[in-house]
């Protein structure tokens, strides 16, 4: 259909929910590159993201994004429809259950749950990530994953325990599949100094490196991918406009110039350097959005 067709054909599925077309998403990645979306909807409510699926999900592929952390978006683009969970950033309290929306960023889950003397989530700070992001990725650090805490998580599908919910490391049955609306987590009363303590000893631990990047690019799987990335040689090791951090390898920073088809290439090179050199082969954390 052409443009106007399509327009047309759009808002009438939608109605007044915000919606853009040919629309840019190098601000949806951490690394500031990628082409444009074919369509990009802002949902204001959680009810929003539900009639976006059910209307258009016969006609576009779908991908949501939050944060944009480990978010790799191709250079030509994304033929589909985005969803954007910017606007869905509610969070509320009832005891020590605490639930938040998909597009809540984990910075103010943290604060929310300081603020009412509430513990079980301080590992994840620092971590720059949404709610459904971090959830659908089953996201953590210091041998800590976010579905510790979970209660249940509601989709665009329905409730799940968190027994429902399928988690592995770096993974869950939300990932590529159903949209994350609401998670509740279960937290453990405790005193404020005593949290604030928690997160300053896991500030001190976090060594994020400088320069825009997407977090942690490979997945530590028996091994530490920084240190056998660090041992082959390439720590510093710059393509074109992306150079692996000379602070933690296990990083790559996209420079002035850069492309998501430099960091792909990159990401590549690596790999095989490190199958090469040490018979492990790197699974990537980094997802690839479009055509690479």
């Amino acid at each position: 259909m052409n443009l106007i067709t399509e327009r047309n054909f759009l808002k009438e599925k939608l109605g007044d929910i915000h919606f853009e077309m040919d629309y840019s998403l190098k601000n949806f990645s951490r690394y500031k590159t990628g082409g444009k979306a074919k369509i990009v909807v802002f949902p204001k409510t959680c009810e929003d993201i539900v009639k976006i699926t059910n209307s258009l999900s016969c006609d576009y592929p779908i991908f949501v994004i939050g944060g944009g952390s480990n978010l790799l978006i191709s250079d030509s683009g994304y033929n589909g429809v985005v969803i954007s969970t910017t606007n869905l950033n509610n969070i509320s309290l009832n005891s020590n259950l605490l639930t938040a929306e998909c597009g809540a960023k984990m910075c103010d889950v943290i604060d929310e749950m300081t603020i009412n003397c509430l513990s079980g989530l301080e590992f994840m700070v620092g971590i720059p990530a949404t709610v459904g992001g971090a959830v659908a990725m089953n996201a953590g650090c210091y041998n800590r994953n976010i579905s510790e805490n979970i209660c249940y998580v509601i989709t665009n599908k329905g409730t799940y325990r968190k027994d429902e919910c399928l988690f592995e490391y770096r993974n869950s049955r939300f990932l590529n599949s159903e949209v994350i609306l609401k998670v509740c987590f279960s937290l453990s009363p405790t005193e404020e100094d005593i949290i604030e303590d928690k997160i300053k000893m896991y500030k001190g631990f976090r060594r994020t490196p400088k320069g825009r990047n997407c977090g942690s690019v490979f997945k530590n799987d028996g091994y530490f991918a920084g240190k056998v990335i660090d041992e082959v040689g390439l720590k510093g090791y710059k393509h074109k406009g992306a150079k692996v951090s000379e602070s933690h390898a296990n990083y790559i920073i996209a420079e002035d110039g850069c492309t998501s088809s430099d960091i792909y290439e990159l990401i590549h090179i690596i790999k095989d350097k490190v199958k090469t050199l040490k018979q492990i082969e790197l699974n990537e954390e980094v997802i690839y959005l479009g055509d690479f």
